[in-house]
């Protein structure tokens, strides 16, 4: 997990938690990321808010209908220009990438929708007029608890209808009555609307601040997980594979060459009197040579294939997949040489001692009746006598001499 952004996004969390309803916002980089995650949902609600908006407006025409109303030719000028304009938005988003002109057409497009409803507002009498006047109510809902524009242009947004709201009504001569009764409805449309786009901005920053340590703290424990299940499949020492682990991948390689049909070798290398190496100059120099004798082993691994593992003690054990003889061969005299170059093994002392290293190798052909759950320890059988015995044995001391 990376600490610095972590703690970011804490921050931001803990910021957001004490700002106030008009200053919603995060950090420019923050904010820029929380834009772009919630860039398809803010399209699909501006599409769906305006051609809701403009079916809604083009179903006037059967109610005017229905009802007998006659509609000047400005008003419906004015209402067609307003159907365009929404259609233009909804296209807009469907075809532009980032939407950089978003909340300018949404604002447009509510202002546009109020000052055709207003007219109307001011052509018909009671009671359709105050039906008109509730549908004001309709495009702040759209704009402000749907759309969910920022919370500022929210607020102005809504300020600016109530004023033209209110111009209307003054120039339409309503009585206190009717001013009351409406302006209280608009009023309360508009706070209602206001506080529900406050909430949900305030909810869904919160959820995505929340989302992101939730994933960062996720991916911490993958990584957790996998370092602690490399760690417990590892010799501490010199972090080969532990037996466990080597067994499970000799399993696994042996199916796959008897699927292929393709020959392994298996290598065995054994520190001899590794115990008495340890009583003369302590277990610091065991595990120097232990170490020492996996660098030389990693060498060798060229393959993905390719696994080795300290079986216990002072036994290493190799398994060598899909190589010819020829790179077999190739590769254990590297492996000699590295292994002969040891310092400690130059020692006098400790080739009076009788310490040395053992290799020797086998090739493996898996066998088609041999049932896999039994391959581990059929290889393993071939293994455990080449630490000790067997014509293919060698015997690394500190003159660099091989023996067979």
């Amino acid at each position: 997990m990376e600490n610095r952004k972590y703690h970011q996004v804490v921050d931001e969390l803990s910021s957001l938690r004490e700002a106030s309803a008009f200053n919603l916002r995060f950090s420019t980089l923050m904010e820029h990321a929380f834009q772009q995650s919630h860039g398809l949902w803010y399209r699909d609600s501006i599409r769906f808010a305006t051609l809701f908006a403009a079916l809604l407006f083009g179903s006037v025409y059967a109610v005017q209908w229905f009802v007998g109303l006659e509609v000047p030719p400005l008003l419906e000028l004015g209402r067609v220009g307003s159907i365009a304009l929404l259609l233009i938005t909804y296209v807009y988003v469907v075809r532009s990438r980032r939407l950089v002109y978003q909340h300018i057409l949404v604002n447009l497009n509510a202002f546009v929708a109020t000052l055709v409803i207003l007219s109307f507002c001011m052509h018909y009498p009671a009671p359709y007029k105050h039906i008109f006047y509730s549908a004001i109510i309709f495009v702040e809902i759209f704009m402000f608890a749907l759309i969910r524009t920022p919370l500022v242009s929210s607020f102005f947004g809504s300020v600016i209808l109530l004023l033209a709201s209110n111009v209307a009504l003054y120039l339409d001569g309503s009585t206190i009555q009717e001013w009351v009764f409406i302006e209280f409805l608009l009023l309360s449309g508009t706070l209602l609307s206001l506080v529900i786009c406050y909430r949900m901005e305030r909810s869904t920053r919160e959820h995505y601040l929340q989302s992101l340590l939730m994933s960062m703290e996720r991916d911490q424990l993958k990584l957790l997980n996998c370092q602690l299940k490399d760690r417990l499949a590892e010799d501490p020492v010199t972090h080969l594979l532990n037996r466990r682990t080597f067994e499970d991948a000799v399993l696994d390689k042996w199916n796959r060459a008897f699927q292929n049909r393709k020959e392994s070798a298996l290598v065995a290398i054994s520190i001899e009197s590794l115990k008495k190496l340890n009583q003369m100059r302590g277990s610091d120099a065991g595990d120097d040579i232990l170490k020492s004798v996996a660098r030389q082993i990693k060498k060798i691994l060229f393959e993905s294939d390719d696994v080795a593992s300290r079986i216990s003690g002072g036994r290493f054990c190799i398994l060598l997949s899909n190589a010819s003889n020829t790179e077999i061969n190739r590769r254990m005299k590297k492996l000699r040489q590295g292994l002969s170059s040891i310092t400690i093994l130059k020692d006098e002392e400790i080739r009076q001692a009788g310490i040395r290293i053992s290799v020797a190798t086998n090739t493996l052909m898996p066998e088609a009746d041999v049932d896999s759950r039994d391959a581990i320890k059929r290889v393993m059988k071939d293994v455990e006598p080449l630490f000790f015995t067997g014509k293919n044995e060698y015997e690394l001391t500190a003159t660099d001499q091989i023996a067979s």
